[in-house]
């Protein structure tokens, strides 16, 4: 467990500078950011035998590398329940031909729009900080593809921030060709900017997207059934149940009661304002999932994860309780630790992650 507090501590130390105005000149410098990106995509893509579905992805290296692009497709389109999967993740698969290229191009997708997002963010290190016990670690290093498209939902916050409408497109198909559940969410962030978007220069072009997207849910969609009929009509205990799904849930629910009754002291733009009460209420809507389809409720929790990082991040400045930001920092690092050990001794999958291998270590 050691080599996970070390990264902890650098985050921590950095969070407290960045609270105190101090060394601001490096933690403002890009080639610094840039180089503890590169650190974490190292960490995360070069680990061997770390996370749940490692062998998952072995097997499923082996039995696309024989395949071509055709038998892909009309394995898809008869519903060939052993083989199909996202038509991107296949062409991904089949590109790296190794387990540990394929973690490498899933760890650039999942730590670089999430250092994108971050620096955007008015605490870039106390944003990443909170990422690191659970989003970095058991995410980012565990369901693989949903960590990558969790990520890139955070550029689509950014893209429909700043009106960026084609990259929110493109974004939006890369993430679906990759993981199906990504459509829910992009979908719901497009809702408060419709109107906005009708009004746009770009709308013209605009309607490639929808028919691209219906393209892709036709070409997946024996996958799509075949998911539905795994996680609906089988029982927790034979697709094997999220047993931290409840923690997952308490871990988004907070920031969403504190942000739905502290909406005016969190001062958002209007569109953040409205994406993050959609979001803070569907997270509070899901606790009946959490107890009567596990697995489909972490899946769908997961994606919660952009919005609950936004409001985190403006806690220490929004005076909640009186409390002064550097006792707000440190009670988040000390929460941070308190997270990390208790998850990684007590977990129900922690034995997947502890302990840490690398091939670089190892």
């Amino acid at each position: 467990m050691t080599i996970y507090i070390i990264p902890l501590i650098f985050l921590s130390t950095l969070a407290l500078l960045e609270n105190s105005n101090r060394l601001s000149n490096i933690l403002s410098n890009r080639i610094f950011y840039s180089c503890l990106a590169l650190f974490f995509i190292i960490f995360i893509g070069l680990r061997y035998e770390i996370g749940c579905d490692w062998e998952r992805y072995i097997k499923m290296i082996d039995q696309y590398s024989s395949l071509n692009i055709i038998e892909i497709l009309t394995f898809n389109i008869i519903g060939n329940t052993d083989t199909i999967q996202e038509l991107g993740h296949v062409i991904i698969t089949i590109f790296t031909g190794n387990i540990y290229l394929l973690n490498t191009i899933y760890a650039i997708l999942f730590t670089a729009p999430l250092f994108i997002f971050c620096s955007k963010l008015k605490r870039v290190y106390f944003a990443l900080l909170v990422s690191y016990p659970y989003y970095i670690i058991v995410v980012g290093m565990g369901p693989i593809r949903q960590a990558a498209c969790i990520s890139i939902l955070m550029l689509s916050f950014i893209n429909l921030k700043n009106k960026r409408y084609l990259s929110y497109y493109a974004s939006t198909i890369f993430s679906a060709l990759i993981h199906q559940f990504s459509l829910i969410f992009n979908a719901l962030l497009l809702t408060p900017v419709l109107i906005r978007i009708k009004k746009n220069k770009f709308s013209k072009l605009g309607i490639f997207f929808p028919l691209f997207l219906i393209s892709i849910i036709a070409f997946n969609f024996p996958s799509y059934i075949n998911k539905l009929y795994i996680y609906f009509t089988l029982p927790d205990i034979i697709v094997t149940p999220a047993k931290g799904t409840i923690f997952v849930w308490i871990i988004n629910f907070i920031p969403a009661v504190i942000f739905l009754c502290n909406i005016k002291k969190f001062k958002f733009e209007d569109y953040l304002n409205k994406i993050l009460i959609i979001f803070s209420i569907l997270e509070i809507l899901l606790l009946p999932l959490v107890f009567f389809k596990s697995v489909v409720a972490y899946r769908l929790i997961l994606y919660i994860f952009p919005s609950s990082l936004l409001i985190t991040s403006k806690l220490p400045d929004i005076k909640l309780f009186k409390i002064e930001s550097h006792y707000f920092v440190k009670g988040i690092i000390f929460l941070a630790f308190l997270n990390l050990i208790i998850w990684t001794n007590y977990a129900y999958h922690a034995y997947c992650w502890v302990p840490y291998k690398s091939v670089i270590l190892n």
